[in-house]
């Protein structure tokens, strides 16, 4: 079955979305769940398609590597009003 250029776009976008959480989340999985990814985009698109695919995912992947990751505090702050022990 191939994706036509509408279905296309929208697994392109899937494809975006996840990459972003994977970033954040699960930076070690990105390479291999882009790569599969991308495969499964290209077996299922035409030939006239796949340039364009690795084109856009090469340059997804690129932006989203750029980004910056958030980093996570080691757990929630119970302190009261920590604002004020700054300041005193």
């Amino acid at each position: 079955m191939l994706f036509s250029a509408e279905a296309l776009e929208s697994e392109i976008c899937k494809l975006r979305g996840l990459l972003q959480m994977l970033h954040e989340d699960q930076p070690d999985v990105l390479e291999d769940v882009f790569e599969f990814h991308v495969g499964s985009l290209i077996s299922h698109s035409s030939p006239e398609q796949h340039g364009y695919i690795r084109t856009c995912a090469q340059e997804m992947l690129a932006t989203i590597r750029a980004l910056p990751r958030r980093v996570e505090s080691r757990g929630p702050d119970f302190r009261l009003m920590p604002e004020m022990l700054a300041v005193a």
